[in-house]
């Protein structure tokens, strides 16, 4: 299941969550979310960036101790997450022009 983490860092993580122990909170393809200014006038986005981005491992453990909090993450973050993280792109259904 895919899960958002507020750190102790003030970073938020989203990822996919793995069994862990009662010290670490084991997360698969870790994304951590930077809010980006928009143009002026514009709504803030959002950026993935990869946790740990020069690490060769795919999952990550986390101290259970550093994570403040443990969410589900809103649909919008879903579904950025998943394409950023899927190796399929699937197409938007086509908007009929009249």
């Amino acid at each position: 299941m895919i899960k958002l983490y507020r750190l102790s860092t003030g970073e938020d993580v989203v990822g996919k969550a793995v069994e862990g122990d009662e010290i670490y909170q084991k997360v698969e393809k870790p994304f951590v979310l930077i809010p980006m200014q928009g143009q002026p006038g514009q709504p803030m986005t959002i950026g993935f960036h990869p946790y740990i981005p020069y690490s060769k491992d795919e999952v990550i453990a986390i101290k259970k101790n550093n994570i403040i909090a443990e969410s589900n993450p809103d649909e919008s973050i879903l579904n950025a997450y998943e394409n950023n993280t899927s190796k399929i792109i699937t197409a938007k259904k086509p908007k009929l022009i009249t």
